[in-house]
């Protein structure tokens, strides 16, 4: 017997020896030890304190929770996105507040951008939706300097494809939590084709979605981003873009007729007159059987509809 055979009858030899004492092992071991039993009255306790758990989170959904539709059972489907959050923090209180699910983009420069994130995500109960609000360059440059505000870092059509990709990230950092982007201003970039299919594949390979905010209507953003295979959607409605209560709820009115023939989106910014409007329109809307949906789950269920033309009579001066 040569070598080699000879250390492979030892090795099955040490292999049989383990597999036999393994079944041994197994066949001497003690039984496990019987599961303790529940007696009666620790069973009825126990069931009580699980009824008052459910009853408690019954009466708190009833009282605070959101006012939901399902999605079959709704004549209406909207998503409200509000815009410029981290800038201040008494109407974003107020909005986050509400019971209906809207959707928050985060200027990733803004003073209070990690808080108003923190504060979003603090109530599991109660989710909001988060989204980057990328800063693109407008037509008008003095709309990028906000006096007594951080300056933040836009988006230029000047920039290299790789300075944007940078920009992009850089935004993406601050706002770890975002789901998709929507661009704040861009009326100039937004327009540049060549920078859109830039800044697409990085968007599809992070996984993110887009919502074109229409502040130009020749923008190449929403095409751009289908091409690429990114999940989006145009914004149909401004719905403060002139100030007013009474516009501002002809604005929401608008979209609510919209809504009950395509899943439609609504850009607002905090402020105390939107406050006000939604606080009073929104249950209003439920009622009529419109509900407000997180505008991740409007993307992703109004994706592959050919019918996107907006109405853009709302637009106004482009920024």
């Amino acid at each position: 017997m040569g070598p080699q055979e000879s250390s492979a009858s030892r090795w099955r030899l040490g292999l049989g020896l383990w597999c036999a004492l393994a079944v041994a092992l197994f066949v001497t071991a003690p039984a496990p030890p019987a599961p303790p039993v529940m007696e009666e009255e620790d069973e009825r306790l126990l069931l009580q304190e699980l009824a008052t758990t459910r009853d408690a989170a019954r009466r708190w959904h009833a009282r605070f929770g959101d006012q939901r539709i399902p999605w079959e059972r709704a004549r209406g489907h909207l998503a409200i996105v509000i815009d410029d959050i981290g800038r201040e923090l008494h109407s974003f209180e107020q909005l986050l507040a509400l019971r209906y699910a809207l959707t928050f983009s985060v200027l990733p420069g803004s003073v209070y951008a990690p808080g108003v994130q923190q504060r979003l995500v603090a109530d599991p109960r109660r989710p909001r939706e988060i989204w980057l609000h990328l800063p693109c360059e407008p037509l008008d440059p003095a709309h990028m300097h906000t006096p007594g505000e951080r300056d933040e870092d836009f988006l230029r059509a000047g920039d290299a494809p790789e300075v944007l990709i940078e920009k992009l990230e850089r935004a993406l950092e601050r706002v770890p939590l975002a789901v998709g982007l929507n661009n704040h201003m861009g009326s100039l970039l937004t327009a540049e084709r060549a920078a859109m299919d830039a800044l697409m594949p990085a968007l599809r390979a992070r996984g993110l979605l887009f919502l074109d905010s229409l502040t130009i209507g020749r923008s190449q953003a929403y095409a751009a981003a289908r091409d690429a295979g990114v999940p989006a959607i145009q914004r149909s409605v401004f719905l403060d873009h002139e100030p007013g209560r009474a516009k501002i709820e002809a604005r929401l009115e608008e979209a609510a007729a919209l809504a009950e023939e395509r899943p439609t989106v609504v850009i607002g910014h905090p402020s105390q007159e939107v406050v006000d409007v939604l606080r009073d329109r929104l249950p209003e809307l439920y009622a009529r059987g419109i509900g407000v949906y997180p505008l991740a789950e409007v993307i992703t269920r109004a994706d592959g509809l050919t019918d996107r033309s907006m109405n853009l009579t709302e637009v106004g001066a482009p920024r």
